[in-house]
C-alpha cells in the first residue's frame, strides 16, 4: 500500500513516483473537495505537476458521478489524486458516488496508488467527524473515512494552528493524530509513515 500525503508542497511528490514498486502512468484528479470555493488554484497546480511527471491526467468531479462512473474511471488509472478544499462534502460525494468503497481494497491491493493533499489527504484518516467545521456544507450520515491511515493527518500545522491542534490531541486522547506543516508530506508505505521535506510548488490561501 503506497500513499503520499501532502499538506500544500507537492515539491516530494516526483521523487515519491519514481519510488514506487510499479510507477503509475495513468492518474485520476479528484477536485470535488474545492467545489463549494470561489477558486481553486491548487487543482490546476496538481495537475500541471501530474502532467509535468509523464502522467496522462483524467479529471473527474465525484459530485454528480455514480458508482458505474467511479468504476470505469477507476478501472482505466493507477493513481488517483485527491485536492483540498472543503473535506466533509468530500467525503459525502465519496460515499454517495461509491469512490469510498472503490478505493480502499485498490489501494490496499496494491493496484491503485492514492496522493491526497489537504482535504484529500484527511480523506484518509479512519473517521472524519473532528474535521467537520461550520463553513463546510457537507451532509453526511456517516463520518467515515477511508480508514487507509490508522491516524488523523492535521494539515497546515504552520499557518498559526498549532495551540488549536494541541487541543484537540489533548481533548482526544483515544485518537492518534500527526501534524504536519505545508512544506512537508508524509509518505507511507505498508503501514510505515515517512516524513519529508516537500518544497512548496505554488503559494493559496487553503
Amino acid at each position: 500500500m503506497n500513499l503520499f500525503l501532502g499538506s500544500q508542497g507537492l515539491g516530494a511528490f516526483p521523487a515519491w513516483l519514481d519510488e514506487l514498486p510499479r510507477r503509475p502512468r495513468r492518474a485520476v484528479l479528484i477536485p470535488t473537495a474545492g467545489n463549494p470555493l470561489p477558486a481553486t488554484p491548487w487543482v490546476d497546480v496538481a495537475m500541471d505537476v501530474l502532467t509535468t511527471c509523464g502522467l496522462g491526467v483524467v479529471r473527474f468531479d465525484l459530485e454528480g458521478a455514480g458508482r458505474h462512473d467511479v468504476d470505469a474511471v477507476l478501472e482505466s488509472a493507477d493513481l488517483v489524486f485527491v485536492t483540498g478544499g472543503q473535506p466533509i462534502f468530500l467525503l459525502e460525494h465519496a460515499q454517495r458516488s461509491g469512490f469510498a468503497q472503490a478505493v480502499p481494497p485498490a489501494v490496499r491491493s496494491g493496484r491503485l496508488a492514492y496522493a491526497g493533499v489537504s482535504a484529500g489527504a484527511i480523506l484518509t484518516a479512519p473517521d472524519l467527524a473532528v474535521y467537520d467545521a461550520p463553513d463546510d456544507p457537507g451532509q453526511v450520515n456517516s463520518t467515515t473515512g477511508l480508514g487507509l491511515v490508522p491516524f488523523h493527518p492535521l494539515v497546515h500545522s504552520n499557518r498559526g494552528r498549532r495551540e488549536r491542534y494541541d487541543k484537540l490531541i489533548a481533548d482526544r486522547p483515544g485518537l492518534t493524530f500527526i501534524a504536519y506543516n505545508d512544506d512537508e508530506a508524509l509518505l507511507i508505505t505498508d503501514g510505515l509513515v515517512d516524513r519529508r521535506p516537500s518544497a512548496i510548488t505554488a503559494d493559496w490561501n487553503r
